[in-house]
C-alpha cells in the first residue's frame, strides 16, 4: 500500500495553467451579474422553504390503515 496518495500516479506530470491576457467579460458586466446573484439569493433567503408533498394524491386504501 502506497504511504502516499500522490504516488499512486507517478507518470502524471503537473502542468501550469496557461493564462490568458484578454479578459473575457467587462468590469461593468462583472459587476452588474454579481448584483445579480445577490438579488437572487436574498430573495431565496426571504422565501418560506418549498414544502415536500406526495408526488401521487392516492386516497387512503382501508387495507393499508394501521389498527
Amino acid at each position: 500500500m502506497e504511504p502516499n496518495q500522490l504516488n499512486l500516479f507517478p507518470e502524471v506530470k503537473p502542468t501550469p495553467a496557461l493564462l490568458t491576457e484578454a479578459l473575457v467579460m467587462s468590469a461593468d458586466a462583472l459587476l452588474k451579474w454579481k448584483s445579480q446573484i445577490l438579488d437572487y439569493q436574498q430573495k431565496v433567503r426571504e422565501n418560506k422553504p418549498p414544502e415536500q408533498v406526495t408526488l401521487f394524491d392516492i386516497a387512503p386504501n382501508h387495507c393499508l390503515t394501521v389498527m
